[in-house]
This record gives structure tokens, sequence and C-alpha cells, in this order.
């Protein structure tokens, strides 16, 4: 029994000594979790703003994205021929193209050509005056001649178009030393031409009497962005 109580002592005194040296706060105190342990976040509870990743998804995204180089597609190009001045001569154009498997359209446009420079006289108040002043014209030498009844040249005196600009000035010269003050006007006339338009590039033998053409007939052959006239 003696034993049993000085056991009993000892214990509380070990234990007594153990509370001195190790304060409970300290061996009581729960030790850090693993980091393995910390609890996962679901795609779904991400913080605002924040940007969630999954494992993997960085690659396939950006190969994904098309490069600036590849998302340009070439603008597709067609092709128009002339001018043509005559419409039977723009047709058989267009039947050798369509022989050579291309298929092609005829166009008419309007364009104003240029004549030449006008030399006139004018304009009068009456045909009367007109007339009279070609009877003087007449008498130095001067008898070609047209009388206007346009409403913006009326009663005025042709006296010529000159395909030159310097001929056109040598006849006005001729006619201020014979006392006049005519004028010049540029003259241009509307007239119809016409041109093939084709979405295929032709074959080498078509390209080779095209080339002939140009030379031949002075025409050209065109490429701009299919759509645009």
């Amino acid at each position: 029994m003696k034993a049993f109580f000085y056991l009993l002592l000892l214990t509380n005194l070990v234990f007594l000594l153990l509370q001195w040296l190790y304060p409970y706060e300290q061996w009581a105190r729960p030790s850090r979790p693993l980091a393995a342990a910390e609890r996962l976040r679901l795609l779904d509870e991400g913080e605002p703003g924040a940007m969630v990743v999954e494992a993997g998804s960085l690659e396939p995204a950006a190969a994904a994205m098309p490069s600036e180089e590849g998302s340009q597609v070439p603008p597709r190009l067609c092709y128009t021929l002339g001018p043509f001045k005559e419409k039977t001569e723009a047709q058989e154009v267009a039947q050798r193209f369509r022989d050579a498997g291309v298929e092609v359209s005829l166009r008419p446009s309007q364009e104003q050509e240029y004549m030449g420079m006008m030399v006139y006289i004018g304009p009068h108040d009456t045909r009367k005056q007109a007339i009279e002043v070609a009877r003087g014209l007449a008498e130095k030498g001067v008898r070609e001649y047209i009388i206007f009844s346009d409403p913006d040249k009326m009663n005025a005196l042709s006296l010529g178009v000159f395909g030159l600009k310097k001929n056109a000035e040598r006849r006005v010269a001729e006619l201020e030393k014979l006392g006049y003050q005519p004028k010049t006007e540029m003259r241009y006339r509307q007239r119809t031409i016409y041109w093939l338009d084709y979405a295929e590039s032709e074959p080498d033998s078509l390209r080779r009497w095209i080339d002939e053409l140009k030379d031949q007939r002075g025409i050209s052959r065109i490429t701009r962005q299919c759509g645009a006239g």
C-alpha cells in the first residue's frame, strides 16, 4: 500500500514537471494541415474578376486562335477587256472566249469622244448677220463655214474643227489678221463602246491572242476585284 502511494506521488511530480517544461497550449495546438488537404475551389466558386484556367486547356485555346496572316482571304480576281469601238468586233472576241471555255459577258457603255478644237466667230443676233459675216470672209478667201443653230451658239460661224491644237491656233491667227475675233472650243461627241467581262483567267493560247489584240487594236486587259465594276 505504501508502495502504491509513492508511485502515485511520483507520477504527479512527473506530470507537474512536464506542465512546467511544455505548456498545454504548445503540445495541445492542432498542427497545420498539409497543403494537399486544403479545400479545393470549384470552378464556379472563383473570386470576382479572377480567371480560372483548367489544366491542359491553355495550349488548345492558343491553337484555336487564327493567326493574323491566315485570317485574311485574298480577294477573287475578275477581268475586263476593251474598249471595242464596234459591237461586231466585241462579239467576235466574246465568241473566241466561249470557244475556249471561258464565260464572258458583253457590256456597252457611253463615253465622250474627243473630236478636236473648233474655231468659230459669233454668235450673232440674227441669221442675216451671220450670212453677212460669211460673205465678208468669202471675199477674203475664207469660204468654208457652217452656221450653227444650237441654242448656246445660235447663228455662230464654225470655221473648222482641228484635231491638232496647233492647226486650230494657226487658223485663229489668220482670222485675227483679217480683223476678226475668233474663239475656240474643244468638241466632243457621245459614242457607245463595248467591254468584255469575265471571272476566270484565260488559257495560255487565248492570252497570247489577247496580247496581239493589245498591239493591233489598242485594247487593254484590266484586272479588278470581282464585284467592282
